[in-house]
């Protein structure tokens, strides 16, 4: 899998690669990762929320159909894949959710209590989804798990990311839902929130990031 690729890895096994995530997503085992947390970019057609990358892809649909079918191939129990639907990719995002009906067990919801106001009487788009995917139901480890995360929008994000995952969204995920020691994959690693909070609870990870900067970023905040 990681023949002529970039990557480091810490002594217990946790791995930051640097490519393209399908690249490596085709050479990966079926069923042999217990959970993916991701968050791919979001297709806002503008350049203001990373330094080096260009959120702007023509066939964002096909991309995100093409990961979770791989997603799907490999992850042996749960996969949480966050989309916001904006307004350049929204029917795109409905789209995604039509193609995987059978294959989506629930959508969890993530809420911002204090949201960029919309101008005028547009709608202010204060939540974004996360599509559950999987082949058995979603049971939590805990009793009376809603299906909702509230957290704050933050402006502090990075100067280099603006759109990092909040820690207390990764967290929603990673505790309820998994248990020590599981590998969590996340093709779209970014800046390590899924890193940081998986070590933090005692679980392994795997991550692929396609930008070169934010490999290097992340490997140092979480190897």
């Amino acid at each position: 899998m990681l023949e002529n690729k970039i990557y480091q890895q810490d002594n217990i096994g946790n791995l930051i690669i640097n490519d393209n995530c399908l690249n490596i997503l085709y050479n990966i085992p079926d069923n042999s990762i217990e959970y993916c947390l991701t968050s791919p970019p979001y297709n806002r057609k503008r350049n203001d929320k990373y330094k080096n990358f260009r959120d702007i892809n023509n066939d964002w649909y096909q991309l995100n159909v093409d990961v979770i079918k791989q997603l799907l191939r490999i992850t042996k129990n749960h996969i949480f894949y966050n989309i916001q639907a904006n307004f350049y990719n929204k029917k795109d995002v409905y789209k995604l959710i039509g193609t995987f009906h059978e294959n989506i067990i629930d959508i969890h919801i993530w809420q911002k209590s204090n949201p960029i106001p919309s101008s005028g009487k547009n709608i202010t788009n204060a939540v974004e989804y996360f599509i559950i995917l999987g082949k058995s139901p979603l049971k939590s480890n805990f009793n009376y798990t809603k299906n909702i995360i509230t957290t704050s929008v933050n402006s502090k994000m990075p100067k280099e990311h603006k759109a990092v995952m909040k820690p207390e969204v990764a967290e929603h995920f990673i505790i309820n839902f998994t248990k020590e020691n599981d590998t969590i994959l996340d093709p779209f690693f970014g800046m390590g929130t899924t890193g940081i909070i998986s070590k933090k609870y005692n679980r392994k990870f795997i991550g692929i990031e396609l930008d070169n900067d934010y490999f290097i970023k992340s490997c140092n905040i979480c190897l």
